[in-house]
Parts: C-alpha cells; structure tokens; sequence
C-alpha cells in the first residue's frame, strides 16, 4: 500500500518549531519565536539571528500600532453622521442615563455594559434627562458622538486582540496580521461598533477572554511561576468581565471550562504527576478560574446597587427590604397596623407571581367565574380591601365561623378569618374546590364572586391568615406591610392560595400568571404559597417608617436580581410577523440569509443595514462546518499509517484549532436550544472565533500543501479580496443616505433586505 494516501501529493508534515517539548518555552516575552514549515520557505518567520530580536520587538509594535490606526478609521469614520436614537440605542442609551440620574431599572442583561454606557454618557457631560425615544433627533446638549465614539473603542480593541490571540496560538506575523485585519474588515462587527450598544464591549471582553487564555496556554510548560499565575488570574478577570457584559459570556466560560476539563484529565493520566502537585493545579484553577470571575461578577452588581439608589415601580420584585432603603419609596412610609378597612396589595413571593388581581374577565370553562391572576405591574385592579370577620386564632377554630357575621374593626394578627374585598369589581375572593384551575388540573380554581351573589354568602370567601418567617422586628404576631409574609388557607376547605407558576392562555388571560388553591395535603412549603402586602392604605393610621425595620443582604439582593433577570430572559419569545424582518434564527446566521435593518428604510433617511462581510461570513462558517469532517478524515488516514507527522505537530495544531472552533460552537451551538427572540447581532462573538479559525486554516493548510510563493499569494489574494468586499458594502456600513435603487449590486442574495421591494420594517 502507498503510505502516501490517496493523493500524489507527499502527506502534510507539521512544521518544525522551536520550544515544541512541554508547550510554552519562552512563555514570559510578550511575543513567542514562531517558525513556518520548512517546506513553505519560512515566509513570515523571524529571523534566526540574536541580534535581529531587539528590531523584531520594534517591527511587531509597528504593526500593533498600524493594525489599531486602522481599525480606529473604519470605526470612527462619519460616526456622527445620524443625530437619531438608532436601533436599540434606545434602551441602552436610556439604561446609561438611570446611572447618571441614579435610578433603579431592571433589565435582562448584568450591569458592567450598560455602566461603561452610563461612564461614557457622564463623560460627554449628559445630565441623565434625555429620555432615548427611538428615533428621536438628539437635543443638543447630548453629546451622542462621544457617546458612539467611546462605545467604538471596544471594536477597534478586537483587531490588536486578534492580532496578539493569533501570536499565542504561534501563527507568523503575517498571518496574524491578515487575521486581524479580518477581523477589522467585517462589516456587521463595524456598524454594531459605531453606536450606543453593548456588543462592542460584549465583543471586546470575549477577545480578551480568548487572548488571556492563548497567553495561559503558552504558559502551561511553567506551572505555578510568577508569569503563570499572571496568566491564570488575568484569564478569570477576562471571564469575570465577560459575563459581567451579558450572559452570553458565559459561552467564554465555557470554553475555558472545557479547556481546564481536557487539561486537567491530561494531567491525571501521566505517571509522573504527583498527588500533591495534581491537587494543587486544582486549586489554581479554583481560584483563578472560579473564584476570580465570580468576584469580578459580584462586584458589578455591588456597583450597580450603590449607584442605583432611587426608586423606580421596577424594583417591584427585588425584595421588600430593598425597595424600602431605595430614596422615594412609596414602601418605606405606611401605616404599620393592618386593620379591617384597610386597602391592601399583595405581592406574590413566587417569581413572576406579580400581585394578586383580578378584572371583568372570566373563565372559558370550569366555573366560568371572573378571573383571579397575578399580574406584574401596578395597577388598581390589584387593590383589595381586607376584612376581618373572627379571631379565631386557628385554621381548626375557624370552623363555626359563619361568612355573614359582621366585620370586626381593630388590627389583624395571625389565625384571624379574613375576606378580600375587590375594590374594582365589587367582589370577593372566592374557591369552592369544585373546579379545576384553568392551566394546572392539579389544583383547585379561584374565581371572584359579586358581593351580593349567593357564593358570597358561603364559607369560600373566607380565609384563614397564617404568618410565616416574619422580620425579626415584626414578630409580635399582627399582620403588617412588607415583613410579615403570609399565607392565606381557605377556612371552607383547607385548601392554599398559590401562584402556580404558569402563565395563563395569552387569549383570555393574556399570559398573567395563575393563581389557584392547592388542597393536598402537604401544601404549603415554598414561595408560590407566600404573600406579601406590598402597599396598605388607611388614612385613619399614622403612617410609620418601615425602612428602619427592613433589612435585606447583598447576596439576597443578587440573586433575587439574577433570577428576575434569567425570568424575564425567557419571557422574551419570537415574534413572527417580525421574522426575517428584524428577527432570525440561528440555522441562518453563518450563512448570513437575513441582514439587519437598523433604522428605518425611506429614500430621504440615513440608512444602516447590519450586513457582514459575505466572504468571511461564508468563508468562516465553511471552515468551521468542514472542520468535523476534516478531523474525521486524518484520523482515517492516520489509521491507515498514511500520514507522517512530526513529533508534537498534530497536537500543536489541534490546541489552537480546537479552541478557536470550540469557541466558535459554543457561542453558536447553544442558541439553536434557546426559546426567546434572536437577532443576527447573536451570532458576533461566534464570528470572532471563526474569523479568527478561518485565518487560522488558512495558515496552516498553505503551509502544508503550497509553495511559499503560492501560500504569499494566498495570503495576499484573501486580504484584498476581504478589503475590496468591505468597501462594497460600506454604503450600508456608513450610512445610505441617497435613493434606495441606487443600491443596485448589494443584494447578492435574494433574502438580503436591501430594497424596498424586498421587506419592509
């Protein structure tokens, strides 16, 4: 059999290098010796000689410099060119300006973007009143071109990152300059770079992320140095920035979470690892990799709370006692005795519970009764006027009281037997347990009934007030607002007032979330049974400061804000008359099928579409789809004894090829698993690894199997050939503002949204 394969060609020989043993020699320059093969000719590598190394640190500094001059002009060009809110400049702009006027909000994202948003706007000299409508003309005391400009630095840092990622992963200068200039040339990572928008930074920390663990890879030949521990504690700070952006960046984590995995496994199959230096790899990584990034990540939030301290209806779910801490809570001032005649708002504990409501709708089946919901907004359908109608001390003496004995004035307490009264409607709270709930058949349905029905004169509308785990300065038994959490079993049947946690058909109970009556009999743990009277109104009660007898931790605070945030992530599903439109798939992005309309699409405006660089889009996303196959293939021919390698060059090229593609899928994979809406700007952080792994095969496949002229060549030809298609579609990078026919030659594909006669926002 021919050892030479299938071809005529001799098999691809991994280049000789330099410091190839342990995997790191020369980890502590800030640029490793890099060698091309030898049958390429050696175009791109260093010089041999000793005395060249100090001009080859000036010649790599140059090109740093030159590479980030560059991509600061692509960037900064006409930046400022549309004096409109554009795109989702809206909400971040808007977000950026709550730091300044130190207003909570609560949005889906953590907060270290959108305060970079709100640094940029107290730097322009923004006073944190312009409101961000979209597409609203900036006043002019918004300085929004700093505002761009300052957000526009974050892309322009990708291309020296690139560039420095590239070097780690012992690519030659030249090819790590065509990767950087990938990088710069792509048209989408550009016009997201150019406005108010956290995908810059998100962009900008998922480099860094990467660059920070090529650097540690490079160190792994030197354990537990002083260079090492540098690489190691700047990568868990990249991590912890990271996913401080956006939650996407946890993709970032997983990547140098699987790469610790593989190393880590690698480590415990060699004999000549000891326990006690394996156990202490472990706690390295412990700490830089975990511990690190999460204090990195707490810390944001620690900033966020500080500086948001004015209330805003948006903290409605962050737990009582920080609401009433927050300056201007409505909370923090009312009357501390609960009494009959009071009019109270119960706040569900459960996430997404919101407050118990009710309104001039009923049930489409079961008792056909008004609707009970939990809705999460303020809103006066969620008033109740409570009663107390016994002190019965107890759900078992709660049994003779009668639903027409007469109101009982004085404080409510715990065991008291209670009606709520619906303001609104003029009716009660009611269950008979004679109906299943609309959405979960395994509880019993809760419906409002009219004050003079007949149901309002059976024991359903009385129930059963128990306390539970009230604030230490509030256990004196009564009920009161904010820090005595309840729960309410109904004195007819036992059965437990609780927000199941599902959202009702967004037909007839327009996706408010489900309140029911739980009858088992080991109900009543956890919070969907726990309520809160979140606002009471009694004008015959001095009111009382409750901000001094609330408390609340930071962790507390932390994760009630992650969980809200993971909740209204989720709630955020498609839309499909937007598809295609502003919204789209992630089966569509490497191929690039739908462009992104940013602004609106008249002759007269100033248009941008959201279009990448088609040659690197379709280029990165066919390596990256072809790689599998690739591996596939040589590991065949590897079998077959058709392939001769030398020693340690497989490996090397499937470290870098293999982070750099499993960065690309797993900043891509993870979406086609995920409900909510997605938008064409998702894909970015997965582009940067392919651009990146396209280059990264470009210089390795050359190196194989051409010439060193041809791999010049080739070298060359992708460059100008990346150049030429981003200066194509720069129009629409830019800005367009010309007719829309004269776009004629743009739309290459036939979904891309270019003209008018394609799709219209």
């Amino acid at each position: 059999m021919n050892q030479r394969g299938l071809g005529e060609k001799a098999p691809p020989v991994f280049y000789d290098q330099r410091h190839s043993g342990g995997g790191g020699g020369g980890g502590g320059r800030a640029f490793d010796e890099v060698h091309l093969p030898q049958q390429a000719g050696g175009f791109g590598a260093y010089p041999a000689a000793g005395r060249q190394r100090a001009r080859r640190g000036v010649d790599e500094r140059m090109v740093l410099l030159v590479l980030t001059l560059l991509a600061a002009a692509t960037k900064l060009y006409r930046i400022g060119r549309r004096n409109n809110v554009s795109w989702d400049e809206a909400h971040f702009g808007k977000f950026g300006a709550y730091y300044l006027n130190r207003t909570f909000y609560h949005d889906v994202h953590p907060p270290l973007a959108k305060m970079l948003v709100g640094l940029s706007e107290l730097l322009g000299g923004h006073n944190g009143t312009f409101r961000f409508k979209g597409g609203e003309t900036y006043p002019a005391y918004v300085n929004y071109t700093f505002m761009r400009v300052f957000n526009a630095w974050f892309g322009i840092a990708l291309t020296p990152l690139a560039y420095l990622t590239c070097r780690q992963l012992r690519m030659p200068a030249a090819y790590a300059a065509m990767a950087a200039l990938f990088v710069t040339l792509d048209n989408a990572i550009c016009v997201m770079s150019r406005f108010i928008l956290l995908d810059a930074p998100l962009l900008a920390f998922t480099a860094l992320a990467l660059a920070m663990l090529a650097r540690f890879h490079r160190a792994r030949g030197q354990p537990f140095g002083g260079e090492w521990w540098r690489r190691l504690l700047l990568t868990g700070l990249a991590l912890g920035l990271v996913a401080s952006a956006k939650w996407v960046g946890l993709f970032a984590v997983a990547l140098v979470g699987g790469y610790t995995i593989v190393e880590l496994y690698e480590m415990y199959c060699s004999p000549r690892m000891t326990l006690g230096v394996y156990a202490r790899h472990w706690a390295a990584r412990i700490v830089g990799l975990i511990v690190v990034p999460l204090c990195v990540y707490a810390l944001c939030f620690k900033i966020h709370f500080a500086v948001l301290d004015r209330y805003h209806s948006s903290a409605s779910f962050m737990p009582v006692g920080f609401q009433t801490r927050l300056r201007g809570s409505p909370l923090a001032h009312q009357p501390y005795e609960i009494h009959t005649g009071s009019a109270v708002r119960l706040q569900g504990s459960h996430p997404g519970a919101g407050y118990l409501h009710s309104h001039t709708h009923n049930y489409p089946a079961g008792s056909g009764g008004q609707q009970i919901t939990g809705y999460g907004y303020a809103d006066p359908n969620n008033i109740w006027n409570i009663q107390r109608r016994a002190a019965a001390g107890s759900f078992a003496s709660a049994a003779g009281v009668s639903p027409t004995e007469p109101a009982i004035d004085g404080a409510i307490g715990a065991g008291d037997v209670v009606v709520l009264h619906h303001n609104a409607t003029k009716s009660f709270l009611y269950t008979d347990q004679g109906h299943e709930a609309p959405a979960s058949r395994e509880f019993r349905e809760v419906s409002a009934v009219g004050e003079n029905s007949t149901e309002a004169q059976t024991r359903g509308v009385l129930w059963v007030v128990e306390i539970v785990g009230a604030e230490r300065s509030m256990r004196d038994g009564g009920l009161h607002p904010l820090g005595t959490p309840l729960r309410l079993r109904s004195a007819g049947g036992g059965c437990l007032l609780l927000s199941t946690g599902t959202r009702l058909d967004k037909n007839w109970g327009w996706g408010q979330a489900e309140i029911a009556c739980d009858a088992r009999g080991d109900a009543g743990s956890g919070s969907r049974y726990l309520w809160t009277v979140e606002r009471h109104i009694n004008a015959k009660l001095p009111v009382a400061n409750l901000g001094r007898m609330m408390g609340s931790s930071f962790l507390r605070n932390f994760g009630v804000l992650n969980r809200q945030m993971w909740l209204t992530n989720n709630a955020l599903i498609p839309d499909h008359d937007k598809h295609n439109v502003l919204e789209s798939g992630p089966a569509s992005w490497p191929f690039m099928v739908y462009p992104m309309r940013m602004v609106g699409w008249d002759d007269a405006g100033i248009k941008y579409l959201e279009i990448g660089n088609p040659l690197l889009w379709w280029g990165s996303a066919a390596a990256c789809l072809v790689f599998p196959a690739q591996l596939l293939f040589w590991l065949l021919a590897w079998r077959r004894r058709a392939l001769r390698w030398q020693p340690g060059r497989l490996r090397e090229y499937l470290d870098g090829a293999l982070i750099l593609w499993g960065g690309w899928a797993l900043h891509y994979l993870p979406f086609f698993l995920m409900g909510r809406v997605t938008y064409l700007h998702h894909y970015l952080p997965a582009l940067y690894f392919g651009v990146l792994f396209l280059a990264y095969q470009i210089h390795h496949l050359s190196a194989w199997y051409l010439g060193p002229r041809t791999a010049r060549s080739t070298l060359i030809a992708a460059t100008v050939l990346v150049a030429a298609a981003f200066w194509w579609f720069s129009p629409l990078t830019y800005g367009w503002n010309k007719p829309i026919r004269e776009l004629r030659g743009m739309e290459w594909v036939s979904t891309w949204p270019v003209y008018e006669d394609k799709l219209a926002l």
